[in-house]
């Protein structure tokens, strides 16, 4: 039996409960998507000013970065799907606030609930699906719902983009205004809450609750004491910061290099966002062959030739083929990753560390645009290409020296040849 069709087998077995978080995760990701592309222009055309929707997207992300390793301890002791359901729950009621208050202090306060809300279902969702997934199904399992959220998302940027003025003219007000925005958000909403549907449909197993005697239980307090998850934790922090060097800028590089037009600059993002959901699908294939980590570090390492190409080459449309395929070669191992940390928590503690995981890549990400736009303003993005390639290459190489010989080679199914 051949790779693709060991895993359309393996996706067909998945889980009840594995399943349905698949079309929880749809749901979620096309209502999420909708909302993210127009949030930003109805704060705007309600009347408030960038300054305070910088305010807002800051109370967001700090309220994600304090809270994540909260919500992660919360996680293990609520149990996966309830934890899911409160975070969902206190997201779209958050979302209603943001919509619904006509007065901007209630905004400010939705914002803090809503990264809350976040950090608790994002910290949640690995922990989940490591528990309802085999070994053998997880890399399956962790790539189709990386690979579907960035399909739906891609999605729901191309079907969402006329909704506004659709309602507008059903309305009769301008395309552009408060009401057609607040109109298509509240419906986002409410295709955000539908997701609760499936999630109230899983059945939540019994999770071990003792603790091995020889272990530390995990915190910051103990985190310099538990070696395995500090060394899970050191490359996710190196790759946030050189990712947040450059990354969030991109569509900076892009423009000031060479002049492209918005829709160019739009197509270029959305091709790519497909690209990498469909990379992201073939990553299970490349692992059941080489192993989680070994896929990580070789695709992660070959992307590197094509970062260089970007930030270097003087044509655009090598510049654009580059940008392609340094996104799917960088980003399809991630949900590699994400499951591989999973399998080295204990189950008890799977909330707290993908909590950590996310509070490591914040840390960066938290650091890095500040450093960049100094370093822009004053030499522009030459050091920040050089910057971010080391980041990786030091991150990768981090990565194969802590966990190499850790993960066990790939055996074989029953009936399948060997691999060559």
């Amino acid at each position: 039996m051949n790779a693709l069709a060991r895993q359309v087998r393996r996706a067909g077995g998945l889980s009840r409960n594995a399943k349905l978080y698949l079309v929880m995760t749809a749901i979620f990701g096309l209502g999420n998507g909708f909302f993210m592309l127009f949030f930003n222009l109805y704060i705007l055309a309600r009347g408030n000013d960038e300054a305070f929707l910088g305010l807002l997207m800051s109370l967001n992300s700090l309220s994600a970065l304090v809270l994540g390793l909260p919500m992660g301890l919360l996680s293990d002791r609520l149990g996966r799907k309830q934890a899911m359901l409160v975070g969902l729950f206190i997201m779209v009621a958050a979302s209603a606030v943001l919509l619904l208050s006509p007065v901007d202090w209630p905004l400010m306060m939705a914002e803090i609930l809503l990264g809350g809300g976040n950090a608790l279902f994002m910290a949640t969702g690995p922990a989940f699906m490591a528990e309802n997934a085999t070994e053998d199904e997880r890399a399956t399992l962790f790539s189709l719902q990386s690979g579907l959220m960035m399909l739906v998302a891609f999605a729901g940027s191309g079907i969402g983009g006329p909704v506004p003025a659709l309602l507008a003219g059903l309305l009769g007000v301008p395309p552009e205004s408060a009401t057609a925005y607040q109109v298509t958000l509240l419906m986002a909403t409410g295709l955000t809450g539908v997701s609760l549907i499936p999630l109230l449909m899983v059945r939540e197993r019994a999770r071990s609750t003792e603790r091995p005697a020889d272990k530390q239980s995990l915190s910051l307090r103990s985190l310099p004491l538990r070696g395995d998850i500090l060394r899970l934790l050191i490359p996710q922090l190196i790759i946030g910061l050189g990712a947040a060097l450059l990354i969030p800028y991109l569509n900076v590089f892009f423009k000031q290099r060479f002049g492209i037009t918005d829709t160019l600059l739009g197509m270029i993002f959305a091709i790519s966002q497909l690209l990498m959901g469909l990379a992201t699908l073939v990553a299970p294939m490349a692992a059941e062959r080489w192993g989680k980590v070994r896929t990580i570090v070789f695709t992660e390492l070959a992307s590197l030739p094509f970062l260089m190409a970007l930030g270097f080459a003087p044509l655009l449309p090598l510049v654009i083929g580059a940008f392609w395929l340094r996104a799917m070669l960088m980003n399809m191992g991630n949900p590699l990753y994400t499951a591989f940390a999973m399998e080295q928590a204990r189950e008890e503690e799977r909330g707290t560390v993908g909590a950590m995981l996310g509070l490591a890549w914040s840390v960066g990400w938290g650091i890095g645009p500040g450093i960049s736009g100094l370093v822009q303003r004053s030499v522009g993005f030459t050091p920040l290409f050089l910057t971010t390639g080391a980041t990786y290459l030091v991150a990768s190489l981090l990565l194969l020296t802590f966990f190499g010989r850790v993960e066990k080679r790939p055996a074989t199914e029953p009936g399948a040849l060997p691999a060559e």
